[in-house]
């Protein structure tokens, strides 16, 4: 059997956190090698393979590894996404969503960018339209406090 990597052990975890907490409602998925986690009627969703670990929600996502000296913020990522407010903004030209940011509503008073996704070639002539959604959190930081403490701790 092969050696799993801490990044991978990371991710089971937060499975199994999950699949506790939500039951059938975690989708989860296998290919090529890649491990997809979704949640149901959410975009948040995780996948892992043999070098890393990505955390997104709808377009916009994000690496993480032991490689890049950066698992542990990513571990935090994915618990702030199931944990806060998600406002998801898209930028449209004519029928192309062209751009999209997403932000997580830590506070009132703060917001922190997960990431914005755009695309080169889009109908800039046409007029611009925004969208923007809301997401609430999808558990409850009180109701897994514990268990994000001992995900998060990296030996």
């Amino acid at each position: 059997m092969k050696d799993i990597k801490l990044h991978q052990k990371k991710f089971n975890e937060i499975k199994e956190l999950l699949i506790s907490k939500l039951g059938e409602k975690i989708v989860i998925d296998e290919e090529n090698g890649t491990t997809f986690l979704q949640i149901e009627d959410s975009e948040y969703w995780l996948s892992v393979d043999h070098s890393e670990f990505t955390v997104g929600f709808g377009l916009n996502h994000k690496h993480f590894s032991e490689e890049y000296d950066n698992l542990k913020k990513g571990i935090e990522e994915a618990f702030k996404l199931l944990t806060h407010e998600i406002r998801v903004t898209k930028y449209i030209k004519g029928k192309t969503l062209y751009k999209a940011v997403t932000e997580i509503k830590i506070s009132d008073s703060i917001i922190e960018n997960l990431g914005v996704t755009g695309i080169l070639f889009y109908p800039f002539w046409k007029k611009n339209q925004t969208e923007t959604s809301y997401f609430e959190a999808i558990i409850k930081k009180e109701d897994i406090e514990s268990e994000i403490e001992k995900i998060v701790t990296i030996p």
